[in-house]
């Protein structure tokens, strides 16, 4: 099985996405929909501001660096990872890892970040050299190709914000990934803060990685 982290955020984050940012009332239920339509924008024009203020990059991160290490971490996931990489995730996910993983967080932003910067995520050729070092294998086999959102369904209310459904497709590797997203009122519109079906995201992509 290759590693299959790297496969996950890109996958699963970087064009969870894609309208233009109006107040949002708590009954808006178009705002979730223009707040997609601003990611899209985002990754398209290689904006990462504007990418970061329409996605709670830290928060979603949080949220899958919780699953992710925990499935990491287990003895038969980690037989199947480099050494150095399950003594990572095995410190990650245990008392006083704290260090460990915002190592994880921080390599993770980056990537995801230089992927808007670059256009890569858009369907433009990457330039530079790739990641290095211990964690360069995170990232080995992440896609790189544009993403897109298709199918985005009817907002529904959940008493802090909107739950949405809406398909990525992911140019990359022609798969197609079913998303419910939680999108919270901000004072411009609103912003993806959590992905509702992520433990049912991060299942399919190990299996996608062990098939491979």
């Amino acid at each position: 099985m290759k590693f299959t982290f790297s496969l996950f955020l890109p996958n699963l984050l970087l064009a969870l996405l894609a309208g233009l940012p109006t107040p949002a009332a708590a009954d808006d239920a178009q705002a979730p929909a223009r707040c997609l339509a601003e990611v899209g924008r985002a990754i398209d024009t290689a904006d990462v501001a504007a990418f970061e203020r329409q996605v709670d990059v830290d928060a979603i991160l949080e949220q899958a660096l919780d699953l992710v290490t925990q499935i990491m971490a287990q003895p038969e996931t980690a037989d199947r990872m480099p050494p150095l990489l399950a003594l990572v995730f095995s410190q990650a996910a245990g008392n006083g890892g704290g260090t460990v993983r915002n190592l994880l967080k921080g390599e993770a932003r980056a990537f995801i970040l230089n992927g808007v910067a670059s256009g890569a995520f858009a369907g433009r050729k990457p330039s530079g050299a790739g990641a290095g070092g211990l964690l360069a294998p995170l990232f080995a086999d992440a896609s790189l190709g544009r993403k897109e959102i298709r199918e985005v369904g009817a907002a529904k209310p959940d008493g802090e914000g909107w739950l949405v459904p809406f398909v990525v497709h992911d140019a990359g590797n022609g798969e197609d990934y079913a998303v419910t997203g939680r999108f919270s009122p901000t004072e411009t519109g609103c912003r993806l803060t959590s992905v509702a079906n992520l433990p049912e995201l991060v299942e399919r992509i190990r299996q996608e990685g062990m098939a491979q």
